[in-house]
């Protein structure tokens, strides 16, 4: 069963879906599953595709969509300096939306946000969570797992992993988005321009300022629960050295890991080898989240 639900991040409302078996008995409590999509991607893709067909495997289920997406409310603007709140808290100032950004940071307080909606969910077993990820959503899976204890598996396809750290674990901006940053910072910018670099296929804006301090790399270091990575080899973003094959080889060699390369290109992933990706996510989920006796 299907049901449209509203979670909030950081005071903004974001949509969501919620999946529940259809089997469900009174007081049970099933191993829940996020499902984070990629750059811009809609919840209405998961919530036709992956969400439900978990679900039917015994998972109860969350899509969403990214603050400033689709139909997920916007973060809000002020470029003028804020009145006196009223008796009741209120102020009433010109804002402008934030629409179609893709900060990786804030797309993980998003991440974190619906993940305390789906804990709190009485048919959920919050010892039994697992995190599904796709393409930069894929990244965002390794990030949150890296950090997140409440986390027990984990499946990451085709992700986005980000810049390769320096030995010390860092990344240092480009000139250029550093000179971005400042103008933005000093009022010298209203809005982050696209990037000259950012490729056609890819909707919205690429927030430049943010990524190099995001550093899912660094964060599979600390991974400690299953995780199964499926990569495709013509990865067309970085190949496969900046995509799964970096998340594998930045996981430490004591945690369970299973790496599966499909052929094809990036988005084949959701068209040719969709069917058989779904099925071994949801093989991942079972072996690691079931309980032994179900």
């Amino acid at each position: 069963m299907k049901t449209p639900v509203v979670i909030f991040s950081q005071g903004t409302r974001m949509a969501g879906d919620l999946f529940v078996p259809d089997d469900l008995r009174d007081g049970e409590k099933r191993p829940g599953i996020l499902l984070c999509h990629g750059w811009g991607g809609p919840k209405s893709h998961l919530s036709s595709t992956y969400a439900p067909f978990f679900c039917k495997g015994g998972f109860v289920c969350l899509t969403f969509d990214y603050r400033g997406w689709f139909e997920s409310d916007a973060r809000v603007t002020t470029p003028d300096k804020q009145p006196a709140p009223d008796a009741d808290g209120f102020i009433t100032v010109r804002g402008r939306p934030v629409r179609e950004i893709v900060d990786p940071i804030d797309q993980n307080r998003d991440i974190n946000s619906a993940l305390d909606y789906l804990i709190a969910e009485p048919s959920v077993d919050s010892a039994r969570i697992g995190l599904w990820g796709s393409s930069f959503g894929g990244g965002h899976v390794i990030y949150v797992a890296g950090h997140d204890p409440r986390i027990k598996a984990v499946v990451s396809q085709v992700p986005g992993m980000g810049p390769a750290p320096d030995e010390h674990g860092f990344v240092a901006p480009a000139p250029e988005v550093q000179a971005l940053a400042s103008a933005i910072a000093r009022g010298e910018l209203s809005a982050i321009p696209r990037p000259a670099g950012q490729p056609e296929s890819l909707r919205g804006i690429g927030d430049f300022t943010t990524m190099w301090r995001y550093r899912p790399r660094v964060a599979a270091a600390n991974i400690r629960v299953p995780t199964l990575i499926i990569d495709q080899e013509q990865e067309e973003y970085g190949g496969r050295e900046s995509s799964g094959l970096a998340a594998k080889n930045a996981i430490p060699s004591t945690t369970i890991v299973k790496y599966h390369v499909f052929p094809g290109t990036h988005y084949d992933i959701y068209e040719k080898n969709y069917r058989e990706s779904a099925k071994m996510a949801r093989d991942w989920f079972t072996e690691h989240l079931m309980p032994p006796h179900s």
